[in-house]
Order: structure tokens, then C-alpha cells, then sequence
């Protein structure tokens, strides 16, 4: 992945006229006519700011090329709208779907010439307001204006966040490749499930009361499923289309979850796929990215689950909603009953030992399960109170927060992926049997307007009670949650005699990072106590840097910013941040020196084993900021470390170099000290 990004960012650098065509041709399609519909102009010019933060592209020009594209995009569709006027409605794809004309001409004729400027941000109408201004005649001038204002609105508006997403990208790459690579999968995830459930919902929506029927009288003929069909759907009235896409989630999550028991208890291919995924998302792991993975699971803890229950609790029965408030006890109190049930009897061990009791089994996954069940019961409630355009939005934001604590509990090492899986497929499952028997039986006590009215109360005590609870419970359990779920790495006895002579070359050359990339070389190994080191060197000018903090960080913004006045970065070996982090700056001379702890212990005397690096620093900037870089001069800054230290034993060494390796930027000199 990052070897393919780094020959994009190599391409686009050898090419910045080709690169500047593509944004023009992205810009003007995004805005054309019908054809922007498709276009995921957004997403692209998200990324084209972010190759800006990268250095490869200027961002004037390409914010020029940009304006330019969305003006004759715009301008493109308004004269077809002149020349063809009403013929448009006997032309493909008008002639097949008019509502796309009629929602344009209802859009324009209420905002007038504005429309133009605010549907350059609604997707809907964004590719046909200009069509429908040169259908109605909007006289050209006054068109034009617009035009541009809307252009020159637009293109910022998506490069800038990508050239902030960009920056923050270089920066996580300065502390670990890994990091950048798992934010950029975070955010890419969260921005595609966000718009499959709103595609989703716009696709089922006309289609669902048609395959519910039919779903409905097959589930009704097939006895086992029989039961449950004649239990939930009254046979008398016909059922709604939102009720029918709930037929199909309980379908869906049953088989899911019927599925992954199958093969978890055959042991089928998908519990080898867990393993693999296990082994990768260790691979990932940073102290930066267990901070984050932490907060999303803590927001699928009890403590945090409970305090959202108790308030939703508290706001039905104020409400003096009885009924209401049972169905959502009995929400929770069902999925709470069939977790301890199914671990109890299934007894499948996690993939680390981190609670006590029932608990300690893993499948299904009680976070997953009980996140979806509550989470999504929730936004069932709030959806009923939105108009139907908008219902998607309460379950799109449901599902990136359940995402992302599932996946926290698979990066964490918590679960396995068939417990994630199999926790999705129980609680969707159940939910879905709850709104389709409160659909049924629950209007009967509480009629369907109150119950939207109510729903935005639901909606504020969610949100707030959500937020409470994780600002409480979050840094109060955050020091013991890293602990809980830290890697374990077991240190390995190596004799000191062994490992001055030759067991050396046996440690890792390079910072690990990503596999198969050669990171940053580890030029130095220290056996003995770091902060006999860290005082020694303290002593002969070397200087702890200022640390990166939120007030520290605005220093990268500054104009013409020296090394000295800015925070540097951390950065990861193997999972772990640095345990000594020193700069010397003298004159032209910028030195960095960092170590890590390595997984050998020497013997005899337990003597700690510290692998490192020393390089030169240098000033990174980007359009959006300037911070220290790591740079490529190793060996010249081991002469000056090496130098520095002759009161110890010293002896450097000479690695022999695979083919892989850049000898312009490393001969292969290693330090050895004790």
C-alpha cells in the first residue's frame, strides 16, 4: 500500500501538467450535467488536496484548474438547457425519470438565482439547477455571476480539508507509516458507510414493500420460520415499506449469525481468516492508534451503555410512556441475557486474556452485540421523528459509530472475527424483531404522532447522555485500558559476550514500521541504563525537545519557523514510541537521537538492550505547515554521537547490506555501547 502511494506521489510529481488535467477534467464533469451524479468528484478533489499537503502539486494553480472545470462544467449544462428548453423532458434520462427536472425547477423557482450558488453543494440537484436556470431562460449574465462566485466557493471548500487531511497524513507518516495508513483507512471507512447507507436507503426504499411481500408469504410457508413471521406481522394489514426493510435486516442478521456459529463451530475457512486479520491489525498497532481504538471501545462499555439506558429510561417514564420504556428494558435485557448464555455454553477463549468470568469467552462479542441493540434501537426512535428524506442520516451516524467500536475491539486484539460478525448478526437481528413489533403493537398505547414528538427528546438525551458519559468514563479508565490491552512482548535472554562479538547483526536493521519496507536504520544499540545516557548527554548540550501538545503544535503554523522553536515528532519501533528522544543543535548541526527498547535482555545482570537512531533533522514544509523531519545523514551523526561518548566502551561495526537497501543514504555503520 504505501510502496503503491509513494509511485502515485512520484507520478504525479514527474507529471503536474497531467495531474492538473485530470483535476480540470474532475472538476467540469463533477459539474456537468446528469453526468456529476456518477462523478465522485468530491471524494477526488478531497484527494487532489491532499496530494497539495504532500508537496507534489501548487496549490494556486490547481485551485485555479479547479474554479476553471466547475465554471464550464456549470456553464456546459446552462446552455444545453438553453439551446434544447423543453425538449430536455423527451431526452434521456429525463424521459424516464422527470422528477430529476421537477425537483431542479421546484428548487430554482424557490431560491431563484441563488439556487445556482447552494445546489453547487446539494447532490441531488447539484448537476441539473444549472440545466433547469438555461431551461427557464435565466438571462446569461446573471448566470455567469453566479457562476463563478459558486466556483470559486467550491473548490476550496473540498481542497482545503484535503490538504489538512494530507498535512495530518505527513505527520502520522513522520511518526509511523502504520499510522498514517490506518487514519486514512479510518476516515476513507467512515466517509463509504456513510454514503452506502444513504445509497442503500434510497435503493431499498422503492423496493422494499415488493420483496417484503414476497419474503413475507415464503417465510410464512416455511414452518420453522413460520412462527416468528406470524408472530411479529399482523396478516390483516399490509405492511409499510420501512417494515418490509426491516423483514429483510432480520432475515440478514439471522442468517449472519446462524452462518458464523456454523462455521465457528466446524471450524470452517473463516476462522482462519480471523487469525490473519488478528495478526494484521497487530501488526498495525501504535500508541497513538491504541489511544484512539481505546476511546471507540470505551464507548461500547457498561458504564457507558448504562447511562445512556438510565437517561432514555428517565425521559419515557417522565413521558409516562409505559409501553415504550419496556420494550426498550426488554431491548437490553434480552441481549445481555443471550450473550451470558451463548459464552457460557460455547466457552470460545479470546485471543488475550483481559477479563474474568464469563466474560473471558469471546463469541459472541458482548460490545458489538449490545452496541448495535442499543445504539441502533436509538436511532430507530430518532429516525421516526425526522422527515422520510432524512431518516437515513439517524442510522448512517449509527452505523459509523458501531463500526467503529467493532473494529476496535478486533484491533485491540479483544474478539476474533467471527465474534465481531457473529455480535453484528444477533444484534441486527434483534432490533429488527423490536421495530417490527413495536410497529405492530405498540400504536395502540401510544399513537404515531406523539411518538415523533418524542423521538427529538430521544434524540437530544442520546446525544448528551453519550457525550457525558464518554468524557467521564473515557480518561478515567484510559491508563488501565492501554495496559489491558497492550501487546505482550516476552524479552528474550542474550549473553552479553555473545552479543558484542556477533549476536549484534542478528537485531533488527531497520525501524519496524510496515512489513517490507525499509523504515529508518537503527544505527545504534546502548546496553545499560537509559538514564545514565539521558544525563550524560544532557551534560554536553544535548536537549529534550518540546513535546508535541495542542499549544506546542500551533508552532508548526508559524512563517519561517526554526528547528529550535519546534515540537518534534515521536516516532514507533515495533509498537512502541521512543524511550529517549534528545536533539543537539550546535551551529549548522542538527542532530536527532532516539531509542527503543529491544526484545533481548543481557545477561548476566539483566542488563536492558536499547536500539536506536541517530540522524540529522530537518525543516519539512507544506503548504499548511513547517515541523522537524527526520533526515538522511546517519553517518556523519554517529561520528558526532560516537565522539561524544568515549567514556564508555565503543566499538563500530559494519552491517552487510541486502540489495534493497539505499547505500547513499546508509553505509551500514552500527555503534555498539555498554
Amino acid at each position: 500500500m504505501t510502496e503503491w502511494l509513494q509511485q502515485l506521489l512520484t507520478w504525479v510529481g514527474q507529471h503536474p501538467q497531467m495531474a492538473g488535467l485530470i483535476v480540470l477534467l474532475v472538476a467540469l464533469t463533477e459539474s456537468l450535467a446528469v453526468v456529476g451524479l456518477v462523478v465522485p468528484g468530491a471524494m477526488m478533489m478531497f484527494g487532489a488536496g491532499a496530494l497539495i499537503a504532500a508537496g507534489v502539486m501548487d496549490f494556486w494553480s490547481t485551485l485555479l484548474l479547479a474554479v476553471v472545470g466547475a465554471a464550464l462544467g456549470d456553464g456546459m449544462s446552462y446552455w444545453l438547457g438553453r439551446h434544447y428548453h423543453q425538449h430536455l423532458r423527451q431526452m434521456w434520462p429525463f424521459s424516464r425519470h422527470p422528477q430529476m427536472l421537477t425537483r431542479g425547477e421546484d428548487f430554482f423557482l424557490r431560491h431563484g438565482g441563488k439556487s445556482v450558488i447552494i445546489a453547487r453543494f446539494l447532490g441531488p440537484v447539484r448537476p441539473v439547477l444549472p440545466l433547469v436556470a438555461g431551461m427557464l431562460d435565466m438571462p446569461a449574465p446573471r448566470f455567469l455571476l453566479v457562476n463563478l462566485l459558486s466556483a470559486f466557493a467550491w473548490a476550496p471548500a473540498y481542497l482545503l480539508p484535503g490538504m489538512a487531511f494530507g498535512a495530518s497524513l505527513a505527520i502520522a507518516g513522520e511518526v509511523a507509516g502504520r499510522l498514517a495508513l490506518l487514519l486514512a483507512l479510518l476516515v476513507l471507512s467512515a466517509w463509504l458507510l456513510f454514503w452506502l447507507v444513504h445509497s442503500l436507503y434510497r435503493w431499498l426504499q422503492p423496493h422494499a414493500g415488493e420483496w417484503g411481500e414476497w419474503l413475507l408469504h415464503r417465510g410464512q410457508r416455511i414452518r420453522p420460520l413460520a412462527w416468528l413471521v406470524n408472530g411479529l406481522f399482523d396478516p390483516q394489514r399490509r405492511a409499510s415499506p420501512a417494515l418490509m426493510v426491516w423483514l429483510l435486516l432480520l432475515l440478514g442478521g439471522s442468517w449472519l449469525f446462524l452462518g458464523v456459529l456454523e462455521d465457528v463451530l466446524t471450524d470452517d475457512p473463516l476462522v482462519s481468516a480471523g487469525y490473519g486479520l488478528y495478526q494484521l491489525l497487530q501488526d498495525l498497532r501504535t500508541p497513538l492508534a491504541d489511544h484512539i481504538m481505546v476511546a471507540l471501545s470505551a464507548l461500547g462499555d457498561s458504564q457507558v451503555i448504562i447511562v445512556v439506558v438510565v437517561a432514555v429510561l428517565a425521559y419515557q417514564l417522565w413521558l409516562r410512556h409505559w409501553h415504550e420504556a419496556l420494550y426498550w428494558l426488554g431491548s437490553l435485557g434480552f441481549a445481555v441475557a443471550a450473550i451470558a448464555v451463548l459464552k457460557a455454553g460455547l466457552h470460545f477463549p479470546r485471543p488475550i486474556d483481559v477479563y474474568a468470568g464469563v466474560d473471558s469467552y469471546s463469541f459472541p462479542s458482548g460490545h458489538v452485540t449490545v452496541s448495535i441493540v442499543v445504539y441502533g434501537y436509538l436511532a430507530m426512535l430518532i429516525a421516526s421523528g425526522l422527515p422520510l428524506r432524512w431518516h437515513w442520516l439517524s442510522y448512517a451516524c449509527t452505523t459509523v459509530l458501531i463500526s467503529g467500536i467493532a473494529f476496535s475491539r478486533l484491533y485491540l486484539g479483544a474478539h476474533w472475527l467471527a465474534d465481531v460478525a457473529a455480535g453484528i448478526g444477533l444484534g441486527l437481528a434483534w432490533v429488527a424483531v423490536l421495530a417490527i413489533a413495536r410497529y405492530y403493537h405498540l400504536q395502540e398505547f401510544l399513537p404515531v404522532r406523539e411518538q415523533r414528538q418524542s423521538s427529538y427528546g430521544v434524540l437530544v438525551v442520546t446525544v448528551v447522555s453519550l457525550i457525558g458519559a464518554g468524557s467521564w468514563h473515557i480518561p478515567a479508565t484510559m491508563s488501565e485500558d492501554l495496559q489491558r490491552y497492550a501487546i505482550q512482548h516476552h524479552q528474550q535472554p542474550l549473553a552479553q559476550a555473545t552479543w558484542w562479538d556477533s549476536a549484534w547483526q542478528q537485531l533488527p536493521a531497520y525501524r519496524i514500521d510496515m512489513k517490507g519496507e525499509n523504515k529508518q536504520p537503527l544505527n545504534v544499540q546502548w546496553a545499560g541504563d537509559i538514564e545514565g545516557l539521558r544525563q550524560r548527554l544532557l551534560a554536553q548540550g544535548w536537549q529534550a525537545p518540546r513535546a508535541v501538545t495542542a499549544s506546542s503544535a500551533m508552532h508548526w503554523f508559524t512563517p519561517d519557523p526554526t528547528l529550535q522553536e519546534l515540537p518534534v515528532l515521536p516516532q514507533i519501533h515495533n509498537g512502541h514510541r521512543e524511550a529517549l528522544l534528545l536533539v543537539f543543535h550546535q551551529d549548522a548541526q542538527q542532530w536527532v537521537l532516539r531509542l527503543w527498547p529491544s526484545a533481548e535482555q543481557l545477561m548476566p545482570g539483566d542488563t536492558p538492550l536499547w536500539l536506536g537512531t541517530i540522524t540529522n533533522l530537518r525543516l519539512q514544509c507544506l503548504p499548511l505547515l513547517c515541523f522537524p523531519r527526520s533526515g538522511i545523514h546517519y553517518d556523519e551523526a554517529l561520528l558526532a554521537l560516537k565522539a561524544m561518548t568515549t567514556d564508555r566502551e565503543q566499538q563500530e561495526v559494519q552491517r552487510q547490506l541486502d540489495e534493497n537497501s539505499d547505500a547513499a543514504q546508509w553505509q551500514g555503520r552500527v555503534l555498539l555501547l555498554r
